[in-house]
């Protein structure tokens, strides 16, 4: 691949495609209105070029008249709300890091998060909100924490706090700007923008510009995260690391409904990576990927998701890949509450033996969604949940023994399209099976109030790692309130 000046070319490249496909994806959007309109004018309302075309004929529909009826006002809504969530976890690591027990790494300890958030929604075009959030951590295993400290009274910080403003003066524009999350699709490439603090937090720094049609939507985000929280005040401030670098990033994401039942979406993603220490060397990544979801017929449902990333990892040119296919059947509920689900994923590795770089960079995806214990084994690749270099075929079953329980089996298949990237570590073999990892997990949610779990994992290590590597598990029960 012939090398290119990615760092001069980034800001032009980016005002290409900020400009470009914005007209694009318009042009799309209002012929597809344009053709639905013609319908409706021509008496053929009722017959939708999609489910979502159906959703508009109801707007005509004698129910949503009697919105224009003089029938009585529904009752005001106070414009001034507010919340509280409280989440208690134990849990508890058997050789998470290092597969060896002979350097026991156990951990166990409790985490006590809790969350207040207000809201005040003065119409229905405009909300400011906001949240504090505080997580405490108390260790039994080691007693004194990895930090040198048993009781870790934690920092007491703005997990969101952001203004929005929607559908403005009735048009289909609206932005939310500040503190805000930021979730797309299922996680694959945008989910969390602070993944060094666990699940404490998920927040970006954002600017969030939308164009809403009803069944087509188009966002414009520009992202500013840097290595540790300096925007907003913290209280117990312990200039806690949530990324190993500074990060910034601008994107598009469309997406649309239109079809029955199923929904497409395309995106584009910049970021950079700039750490102030230079330990790691400085990023540009381009992401273009999209996604497609729904259901393939009436029990059966899938996801299918391919991206390709090009830029720079310092004077490496970057060019690799991400792919993510899954279905799920679902039988009868009357006759088996059970749903079958089959899937896998591939994430593309360095090679060492070219000048370029090959490995997937996880965009704004470094959280467990696969697994909650893998995440921790993979410190010794890239970093804690850096997913890359690693491909996996799994099997799912999930039971429904009672309306508000629900028993989750995974059986994950992982390997490695290329070798570690220091495979001199002790905890490294010379083979690319990563191993197998069993994943159970029991969930109930007994009231709209309460809810909770319990979480098992076990990994199963093969010769990508030492022969000497022993098995690894992960212990989790957590019960959560909410107001």
């Amino acid at each position: 691949m012939p090398h290119i000046d990615n760092k001069r070319s980034a800001p032009r490249r980016i005002a290409q495609i900020l400009l470009i496909l914005p007209a694009l994806l318009l042009g799309t959007a209002h012929a597809a209105e344009s053709v639905e309109s013609g319908l409706a004018q021509s008496g053929l309302a009722g017959t939708s070029l999609s489910q979502a075309s159906t959703d508009t004929a109801s707007v005509l529909s004698p129910e949503s008249a009697a919105v224009f009826s003089s029938s009585p006002q529904e009752e005001e809504v106070p414009p001034w709300d507010w919340g509280f969530r409280f989440r208690l976890r134990e849990t508890y690591i058997v050789d998470p890091f290092d597969l060896d027990r002979d350097h026991f790494d156990d951990w166990q300890f409790f985490r006590f998060r809790s969350q207040l958030w207000g809201a005040y929604t003065p119409n229905e075009w405009w909300k400011a909100h906001a949240m504090m959030t505080n997580e405490t951590r108390v260790w039994l295993k080691p007693e004194d924490g990895p930090a040198g400290d048993g009781f870790e009274w934690g920092e007491v910080i703005f997990e969101s706090l952001y203004l929005e403003g929607k559908t403005l003066n009735y048009t289909p524009y609206g932005f939310k700007i500040g503190r805000q999350n930021l979730f797309y699709g299922d996680g694959f490439v945008c989910w969390d923008g602070s993944p060094l603090d666990g699940s404490r937090t998920a927040y970006f720094n954002a600017a969030l510009f939308k164009a809403d049609w009803g069944r087509r939507s188009l966002d414009v985000h520009f992202i500013s995260d840097p290595q540790t929280d300096k925007y907003l005040p913290v209280i117990n401030d312990r200039d806690r690391p949530l990324i190993e670098w500074d990060e910034t990033g601008a994107g598009l994401y469309y997406i649309d409904r239109s079809f029955d039942g199923r929904r497409l979406e395309a995106y584009y993603f910049y970021k950079n990576e700039n750490d102030p220490d230079d330990v790691v060397p400085e990023s540009n990544i381009h992401t273009i990927g999209a996604r497609a979801n729904g259901k393939a017929w009436e029990s059966f449902d899938f996801g299918l998701e391919m991206a390709t990333q090009i830029g720079d990892r310092g004077d490496a040119s970057r060019i690799a890949w991400g792919l993510e296919l899954y279905g799920t059947y679902k039988f009868p509920r009357e006759t088996l509450p059970l749903d079958f689900g089959i899937g896998g994923f591939g994430l593309s590795g360095d090679d060492p033996t070219t000048e370029d770089y090959e490995g997937w960079n996880p965009v704004y995806s470094r959280w467990p969604k696969w697994s909650e214990l893998y995440i921790y084994t993979l410190v010794h690749e890239r970093g804690v949940a850096y997913w890359e270099n690693i491909g996996s075929g799994w099997l799912n079953l999930a039971w429904t023994t009672h309306p508000r329980v629900q028993i989750d089996w995974k059986f994950y298949w992982m390997w490695a399209f290329e070798p570690p990237p220091d495979p001199e570590k002790e905890i490294f073999g010379d083979g690319k099976f990563r191993g197998n990892l069993s994943t159970v997990k029991l969930k109930w949610n007994w009231t709209e109030y309460l809810s909770g779990h319990f979480l098992w994992e076990a990994l199963m290590p093969g010769d990508y790692y030492a022969e000497s590597s022993n098995y690894s598990h992960f212990l989790r029960f957590e019960a959560y309130f909410k107001y």
